[in-house]
């Protein structure tokens, strides 16, 4: 019987194969916002997500991976601010 060679995954395979902080905080924050639009979560825990998954990433931040989360960060807000004018428009006016 022919025994097999042990096969190791190098670091950069390590790396194509395992999702980079960013990734994962892209997928948290997706799943949040997608919660909120559903109205599964409130706009304060939605919010408090957004913000308890952005601390979790920042210690583990490259400099080369700011502009991305920052991107990410924008994006997340304008979804939830256009969902929050949406939610206004529709409530009937109190005087």
């Amino acid at each position: 019987m022919r025994r097999r060679a042990v096969s190791f995954c190098s670091p950069a395979d390590i790396r194509r194969i395992l999702p980079t902080a960013v990734e994962v905080y892209k997928r948290e924050t997706q799943e949040v916002v997608r919660r909120f639009l559903l109205r599964r979560v409130s706009f304060s825990e939605c919010v408090a997500a957004l913000d308890a998954a952005l601390a979790g990433l920042l210690p583990k931040l490259t400099p080369e991976q700011f502009d991305e989360v920052r991107a990410v960060m924008l994006s997340n807000n304008d979804r939830v601010m256009d969902e929050m004018a949406r939610r206004a428009a529709n409530k009937p006016n109190e005087l």
